[in-house]
């Protein structure tokens, strides 16, 4: 359940990295295009707009591993819980105590 759990979260949080790329992507192009690069100084409007950016590629990248994570606990788990244990039962040998006799078979 909380494997699940954290899929969802790291699904949402790709969606909200790629809902910040797309939304900024046209301004970033934007502000590339007509700033002046003087000294690596950038107007603020720039900056902020860089920031975002940059933050939904570190929000795509998060979500993205957050959800590889989940998904490799969830196929280690399950391969631990398919994986075939003989019975404890079937480990010991059975003998009648009067006749010391083993099962039918």
């Amino acid at each position: 359940m909380v494997k699940r759990f954290f899929e969802l979260l790291g699904l949402a949080t790709m969606g909200v990295g790629l809902w910040l790329v797309i939304a900024n992507e046209g301004k970033n192009t934007t502000c590339n295009a007509t700033q002046q690069y003087r000294a690596l100084g950038m107007s603020a409007e720039c900056s902020r707009i860089v920031y975002s950016y940059f933050s939904g590629f570190v929000l795509l990248a998060l979500g993205a591993m957050v959800v590889i994570f989940g998904l490799l606990s969830t196929r280690k788990s399950k391969k631990r819980r398919m994986r075939s244990k003989p019975s404890i039962a079937s480990t010991y040998v059975w003998k009648k105590p009067v006749t010391g006799e083993g099962p039918e078979s």
